[in-house]
């Protein structure tokens, strides 16, 4: 694996670094490549979720906390100095395979720096009951790319207050709180944050490479891309009704339809589900003037297979989501 660095150790926003990860997907031609960045508090928010059901956005503002929305899926993340960011970019395996992969193998590099770390459920590495790392992934022609958080001493009261996931969220994971559900490596390793980053790069890089000065300046090109603010508000269609569920092994996914008279006319799913490839488009086109019933759905989405585009969901499953 390459160990990619910037020529300079500038102090970069978050979303620099995640343009970063799609120039590197793009242009760099080494099989394996990762780096490890920080960044100032900052919450970044997953694909298909929706900002204000999310983030407590006056707090953030108050706050000076930076709000991006990144192109993976899962659920919103806050990070700042005390958090480690990991990306890893590859080539095109299929990109479940890849993910599962990259978690065992980075459970591994902090077992043998001896601390206890397992994976679970869909996305996390834990210590006991608690996560220390979370992780999303997304898919680029031929490339994958893995990326997630290592908390060694991020500041769990902000992360609380910066960050309102739904009560049904806390609630399926048996957990009263953000702050009870997570805790930093530091409460269980004397490993200062310098020497794991280290460990890091040394267990799971055999070479490096620095990018130039002329391919920073295409990463900042790219950057701009997050900042545009339709892609920070993200879609959210005039709804005429909601339908809300958590789905085993799949996660939150919040179904919004906009009706004229009984039938579609739209149709958009947001959550911290990790999607496949691009769902709104055919999802529109199959279901766009079918009647909102159960039977009609079906019927349309007969040879339409949901998992091919949302990790782990079935097509009777979301139906599920709709009627029960």
């Amino acid at each position: 694996m390459t160990h990619i660095l910037l020529p300079q150790e500038t102090p970069r926003r978050l979303v620099f670094y995640l343009a970063m990860e799609e120039y590197v997907a793009q242009h760099i031609k080494a099989s394996d490549c990762f780096f490890i960045w920080q960044v100032s508090p900052t919450v970044i928010f997953g694909r298909n979720q929706t900002l204000e059901a999310e983030v407590n956005v006056d707090f953030c503002k108050a706050e000076g906390i930076a709000l991006y929305r990144r192109k993976s899926g899962g659920g919103c993340v806050y990070s700042d100095e005390g958090n480690l960011m990991l990306s890893y970019i590859c080539e095109g395996q299929p990109v479940g395979f890849v993910f599962d992969r990259y978690l065992r193998r980075m459970a591994h590099v902090l077992q043998r720096a001896g601390i206890d770390v397992q994976v679970s459920g869909r996305n996390d590495l834990i210590i006991g009951q608690r996560k220390v790392s979370g992780n999303a992934f997304y898919q680029l022609p031929h490339r994958n790319i893995v990326h997630g958080t290592l908390l060694h001493h991020s500041d769990f009261e902000r992360m609380q207050k910066a960050i309102t996931p739904s009560i049904q969220k806390l609630q399926s994971k048996g957990v009263p709180s953000v702050r009870s559900r997570v805790t930093n490596l530091c409460e269980h390793t004397d490993m200062p944050l310098d020497a794991l980053k280290q460990h890091i790069v040394n267990e799971l890089c055999t070479h490096s490479l620095t990018l130039t000065e002329e391919d920073v300046k295409a990463i900042e090109d790219i950057e701009q891309t997050y900042l545009q603010e339709d892609f920070i508000k993200g879609r959210r269609p005039h709804y005429t009704l909601t339908r809300q569920a958590r789905v085993q092994h799949v996660g939150s996914v919040c179904t919004d339809i906009e009706l004229k008279g009984e039938r579609i006319r739209s149709i958009c799913l947001t959550g911290d589900f990790f999607d496949l490839q691009d769902l709104h488009t055919e999802l529109n086109r199959l279901l766009y003037k079918c009647a909102y019933n159960k039977e009609e759905i079906i019927q349309a989405t007969s040879h339409f297979h949901m998992e091919n585009y949302v990790r782990n969901l079935t097509t009777q499953d979301w139906i599920n989501t709709l009627f029960d």
